[in-house]
């Protein structure tokens, strides 16, 4: 081979490899910009602090009562350790944070620390379409 073909096969080379890197360097940048730096991700249920139900018996005020208190609360009172995740949402028009239990259990708090609603969901379901031939 000439030696000339050797060195624009390694030029080809390492512009490719820049290419590839600055590439995957956007699609990073990307990825942290869409997805917030404050997203609320709920704590492990083995490592939540304990938590009496309810503000009152915590000393708590409505602004002080998190989604990690809501966590805790969801967890001390089924006496699960299966929390899946805890977000917020909305039950009749009213913010909550919403627990849901790997398990399938639901229960609804309130932003004061009351608990509104426990319900169990069904399984997943899986469709799978039959073909038609």
């Amino acid at each position: 081979m000439r030696k000339s073909t050797l060195i624009l096969s390694a030029i080809l080379t390492a512009a490719l490899l820049f290419a590839l890197y600055t590439l995957l360097s956007a699609y990073r940048k990307a990825i942290q910009a869409a997805v917030p730096s404050t997203a609320t991700v709920a704590a492990p249920a083995e490592n939540l602090p304990e938590q009496s139900a309810g503000i009152a018996a915590n000393n708590l005020t409505a602004e002080e009562f998190t989604i990690y208190d809501a966590a805790a609360l969801a967890v001390k009172v089924l006496g699960r350790s299966d929390l899946y995740t805890t977000e917020n949402t909305q039950l009749n028009g009213a913010d909550v944070y919403l627990a849901t239990f790997a398990s399938g259990d639901l229960m609804y708090i309130s932003r004061d620390g009351q608990v509104l609603s426990t319900s169990k969901t069904g399984g997943l379901s899986i469709y799978q379409p039959t073909s038609h031939r």
